[in-house]
């Protein structure tokens, strides 16, 4: 009972028999070096030779230097590291540096790619936290992926190194968030103002990387809780809530059932109903943001400028009440129906307008505008009334210049002079045709 029968290997005497399918290399000056070794099934000096699974270049041999030998690591006949040894196994410990930067590394070997895979993963996931202490996350992040790239890894393991990366992205966008500490009387609207004027662009970017590997790790094990958490509050912090909710509920549906883990249960639960409650936050903020958008700002108009523009439009719309205008306005308004050519529309307009100034000039020149021949005057009081009656504030002004328009059948703009409006040609849009295909205009749309 406990013991192996007589004549059998204990399972660690047999795998410590076997010869070396891979060795792991790390700790090196020379980043290039560490990594997986792999038996590439050619002997030299009695030891088989290893190839790096990455760099194809290094390699890791016996070789012989006069009349001693020893082990290499190195890349196109340039020896990095080394050791004296007659030993045709490769020792662990006590390299040295040749053309390779220090450190030297440490090598280990194991009797199958799995074995040494998963100790690889240990070593760059100790290196990964230690990077994180340090707050280099994006450093970590990519020991973690050297990690993910190692030949044989179990599913459960793949996911939980999603969830790391997840976890160090999560923790790279938070260090990106910078808060401004908001004085006690400080409104809710200002901090907001403040907050998003110092964040970082990395953060929104490093919140969703962490998102995309938490839904990675769960491609490959359903019940990684880590990424579910790790993703749900990379979420809530670039305002992803449903996708949030999502990632909070795997996290709670990944914890096994019972008492011994209702606690973590309940922090996912308690994380899932802070999404909820912050999206209702965030949708109330976004309501007040449009409603203060929509808000009229305060414009300051002078008492004197009112009554100005009051006086101005008044008279403006009396004069164009005499018969002397209302009568040959409305007969050179007849002539214009479908079909009439610009040059000819042209035309009339231009004479209703030579008519609206004979009856208004003697108004702007008791006003101090010398509108009979100088378009720009005219330009400046028409201009100038419109000014007072954008404010908000002179509605009365609005509703006659409004008028005015309504009685000479011409825009606001075109009474000081005809404006030339832009024409496209819109021949290319992509449209149903009478025949009922579907392409581009049988013919120009030009007016």
């Amino acid at each position: 009972s406990g013991r192996s029968p007589e004549g059998m290997f204990e399972f660690d005497e047999l795998d410590a028999a076997l010869p070396p399918e891979a060795f792991i290399v790390y700790g090196a000056g020379q980043p290039e070096v560490n990594g997986m070794y792999q038996d590439i099934h050619i002997e030299a000096f009695g030891a088989p030779i290893f190839r790096h699974t990455v760099m194809s270049d290094h390699l890791l041999s016996r070789e012989r230097a006069g009349e001693r030998h020893g082990w290499l690591l190195g890349a196109n006949r340039r020896p990095l590291y080394g050791i004296r040894t007659e030993d045709l196994a490769c020792p662990s410990s006590g390299w040295r540096a040749f053309k390779g930067e220090k450190p030297a590394p440490t090598v280990e070997g194991f009797s199958s790619i799995a074995d040494a895979s998963r100790r690889l993963a240990e070593v760059w996931c100790e290196e990964a936290e230690s990077l994180v202490n340090q707050s280099s996350f994006r450093q970590a992040a990519d020991a973690y992926k050297r990690a993910l790239g190692l030949p044989v890894l179990p599913p459960t393991r793949r996911a939980e190194l999603h969830a790391f990366r997840a976890r160090t992205f999560r923790q790279l966008a938070e260090s990106k968030k910078k808060v401004r500490n908001a004085e006690a009387d400080r409104s809710e609207e200002d901090r907001i103002e403040a907050q998003t004027e110092l964040e970082d662009p990395l953060h929104g970017l490093a919140a969703e990387w962490a998102i995309e590997e938490a839904e990675e790790a769960f491609k490959h094990d359903e019940k990684c809780f880590l990424a579910g958490w790790e993703g749900a509050i990379a979420a809530k912090h670039i305002g992803w809530w449903n996708k949030g909710r999502l990632l909070a509920k795997k996290a709670m549906q990944a914890v096994p059932q019972g008492p011994k883990h209702r606690a973590q249960r309940e922090t996912a639960s308690t994380l899932f109903l802070l999404l909820a409650e912050e999206e209702q936050e965030e949708k109330a903020r976004k309501v007040k943001e449009m409603q203060k958008a929509r808000q009229r700002p305060e414009v300051h108009l002078d008492p004197k400028e009112l009554e100005w523009a009051r006086a101005l439009a008044s008279q403006l719309n009396e004069a164009l009440k005499a018969e002397d205008f209302k009568r040959p306005h409305h007969q050179l308004w007849k002539l214009v129906g479908p079909g009439l050519l610009k040059k000819d529309a042209d035309e009339i307009f231009g004479e209703i307008r030579q008519l609206v100034w004979e009856k208004w000039n003697e108004v702007a020149w008791a006003h101090g505008y010398r509108t009979s021949w100088d378009v720009k005057a005219r330009q400046k009081m028409c201009a100038r009334l419109v000014n007072v009656a954008n404010t908000g504030r002179a509605d009365d002004v609005k509703a006659l210049i409004k008028e005015i328009e309504d009685r000479v059948c011409l825009e606001w703009p075109d009474i000081p002079e005809a404006v030339d409006k832009v024409q496209h040609d819109e021949t290319w849009a992509w449209t149903r045709r009478d025949d009922g295909s579907w392409g581009t205009w049988n013919s120009s749309t030009n007016a």
